[in-house]
């Protein structure tokens, strides 16, 4: 998958702006958002590939979100996010193509019904 680096570093920079801006009593109003959101896309990084998978609109909305308080950080999560997007569609277009294979050999005969319903689950299972 993608380098979680990016990721790490918008959450790490993300975070030290909050923290920066929390010195200023205005600051509190982006600055606690900031950590927020930075916790999130650290943490993010330290989960497996699935898992960032099911979190990807939060990885963009948090990146939005950086674009307007913390440039870096924002860009840093989009690349990272636009990077995901494409694994992704790569990812379901392997399990298509996976399954279409396993019908083609279930048509043919050389797999039984049970085996081709076995396969197909754990196939489905994974996406």
């Amino acid at each position: 998958m993608s380098d979680k680096s990016l990721l790490k570093a918008a959450g790490i920079i993300g975070i030290v702006l909050g923290i920066i801006s929390c010195l200023l009593i205005i600051g509190l109003i982006w600055g606690i958002p900031m950590i927020i959101g930075g916790y999130k896309l650290y943490d993010y990084s330290n989960m497996t590939d699935a898992e960032i998978l099911t979190h990807k609109n939060s990885v963009l909305a948090w990146s939005i979100f950086f674009i307007f308080f913390s440039f870096i950080s924002g860009i840093l999560g989009l690349i990272y996010y636009f990077g995901l997007t494409s694994i992704s569609n790569k990812t379901n277009y392997n399990y298509k193509e996976e399954l279409e294979n396993l019908k083609q050999l279930y048509d043919e005969g050389i797999l039984t019904e049970e085996e081709y319903q076995n396969k197909k689950e754990n196939i489905l299972e994974r996406i």
